[in-house]
């Protein structure tokens, strides 16, 4: 039986602010499974909106927690992060592009099922506001995204993609009950997950722009429109450029901050360090990406 183990303060977390967090560990698949909740010291005693932040391929909770800053964010604008961490630091985004998928006791890891026993216990310990549930991935974590997205519509209120397209099996696959109000952000001068797609051994992963068409043509939006995003540092050499959809159906909405000459990161008004350019590519400081991705789905409630 899947079931909730128990839930316990974790100790020692340097990122946690005054309020120390706490670690939520289920038995899933037979095996134990772990998520951090991060909220801020004066929030309230009521249910309150919550964002599930998806780590990437080979990340720890800690790292992505250090690099898009979101538990500030959350201390600011008085919601609950939840970190919940992947088998093998890899999540399961349905059919596989590169290699099969991490296993659990023999079988496909299930970490849709995982997330649903996160939102199930967060909104029935009246802690998550049921009709303000938020998704947030970076690169592989920005995949596992796109498939709650498909599967968990009628569950979230909004999700925001950082630095990846969707696969073409997850679009063959893709079923959502409802629109999905949608933003992402990439950047062109990606090698990791190409802004343009590239072909896997095993699938293909579609362009930022095809991902969006797909959203568009799912969510019913008839109007765009495009703006450049002021530019704060002169000596950061991208640019962001802001499309947004409109006019969709039943209120949703879609965004997409295309980073002109941006890497495989979030933007970050954090400087740079020479290792991370090299190894990911250029980072823009014009927009904090924790930050734009709040402002967009806080707008949204299920």
């Amino acid at each position: 039986m899947i079931k909730t183990a128990f839930v316990i303060l974790s100790i020692g977390c340097g990122a946690c602010g005054a309020r120390a967090d706490e670690t939520m560990t289920f038995s899933h698949q037979g095996i134990q499974r772990t998520a951090t909740i991060h909220a801020p010291a004066d929030l309230a005693a009521a249910p309150a909106p919550v964002v599930i932040s998806l780590h990437g391929r080979g990340q720890s909770v800690a790292s992505l927690r250090d690099s898009l800053h979101l538990d500030a964010t959350a201390d600011r604008e008085h919601f609950i992060v939840v970190y919940p961490e992947a088998l093998d630091l890899e999540w399961n985004y349905g059919r596989p592009i590169v290699k099969p998928m991490p296993l659990a006791n023999g079988e496909t890891v299930d970490d849709a099922g995982f997330i649903r026993l996160i939102i199930e216990n967060l909104v029935e310990s009246k802690r998550a506001d049921p009709a303000r549930i938020y998704v947030a991935g970076v690169s592989r974590g920005g995949l596992m995204a796109y498939a709650l997205a498909c599967g968990f519509a009628d569950r979230l209120a909004a999700v925001a993609a950082i630095v990846t397209g969707m696969t073409s099996y997850q679009q063959e696959d893709c079923r959502p009950s409802r629109p999905v109000p949608l933003m992402v952000i990439a950047g062109t001068n990606d090698r990791i997950q190409s802004y343009d797609g590239w072909l896997a051994p095993l699938g293909r992963l579609m362009s930022v722009p095809e991902t969006l068409e797909y959203w568009r043509v799912q969510n019913g939006c008839r109007t765009q429109e495009g703006r450049d995003i002021p530019h704060r540092v002169p000596s950061d050499t991208t640019r962001v450029w802001l499309i947004r959809w409109t006019d969709c159906r039943d209120g949703a909405r879609m965004e997409l901050y295309r980073v002109n000459g941006g890497g495989h990161r979030a933007p970050s008004f954090t400087a740079d360090s020479d290792k991370d350019v090299a190894m990911f590519g250029s980072r823009n400081h014009d927009i904090e990406a924790a930050d734009e991705s709040w402002a967009f789905v806080k707008e949204f409630s299920r």
